[in-house]
């Protein structure tokens, strides 16, 4: 959490020295401490359009309203319609999707991705956490009835599980989604920091699996993803990825 400095004429020290923060005495602490209530608080509460009976819970996160819809068909061709709500809509967890739409509604642009690119990247999110809390002791993830007696077998669900996660990752495939288009080998040299010696290293490779997976699974932004390769978030670059990632959401819909 960041402090803000203010100008107190309590904050100073016993020399009479100014200090760095507000933390000098108790009516600065319990300042502090009540901003920093009230930022908890506006965090864990449930934006408006949402139910009512959503209860306000800082663990949980900020929220974003989710409107369920349908495909209506006319005589124009069809129209998405949302599923009206009494007393205000559910809502969900936001997650990296919400996030980017977010900068690039700021920045003026259009929304990056479709609902069902969404559905799509947050569905493979889910299997995969599924699939990889297999096992854990006391977990029921995988309890299913496979018979009318309420009989359960993890085996069942787990295969299920995994030949859709296997459909996942085909139709993700193996392509580039940035290419070095040159080999770029490390650079010559190093840079030292402090009693550190560190090697540079050029860009690399981008994949389109590591693509998808650093955005629905690791939450990392485009920007992230270059950074995370020794790429430069530019623009340019940004689209690209953006292009490979709508791309293979595109092919993810419907598994």
């Amino acid at each position: 959490m960041k402090l803000k400095r203010v100008e107190k004429t309590c904050c100073v020290d016993e020399t009479g020295a100014r200090v760095a923060f507000h933390l000098c005495c108790a009516d600065c602490r319990r300042e502090m401490s009540q901003e920093e209530r009230a930022r908890l608080m506006d965090l864990g509460t449930a934006p408006d359009g949402c139910s009512a009976g959503i209860i306000t819970a800082p663990a949980r996160g900020p929220l974003a309203p989710f409107r369920e819809g349908y495909w209506h068909d006319t005589d124009s061709g069809g129209e998405w319609r949302h599923v009206p709500y009494r007393s205000g809509c559910p809502g969900q967890v936001r997650d990296i999707f919400d996030t980017m739409t977010d900068q690039a509604t700021r920045r003026g642009g259009d929304v990056p991705f479709t609902a069902a690119q969404v559905g799509a990247g947050r569905d493979y999110r889910a299997l995969h956490e599924r699939v990889q809390s297999a096992g854990v002791k006391c977990s029921r993830v995988f309890d299913v009835q496979t018979d009318g007696q309420g009989d359960t077998d993890f085996m069942v669900a787990y295969m299920r599980d995994t030949e859709r996660l296997d459909m996942f990752h085909e139709a993700i495939g193996d392509g580039v989604a940035k290419d070095t288009k040159r080999k770029v080998p490390a650079l010559e040299g190093s840079v030292r920091i402090g009693d550190v010696q560190l090697r540079q290293i050029g860009r690399r490779l981008i994949t389109v699996r590591r693509l998808v997976d650093g955005v629905c699974i690791g939450e990392r932004a485009l920007s992230d993803v270059l950074e995370a390769h020794s790429w430069r978030a530019t623009g340019k670059n940004r689209k690209a990825l953006q292009e490979a990632l709508c791309a293979a959401l595109g092919r993810m819909q419907g598994i």
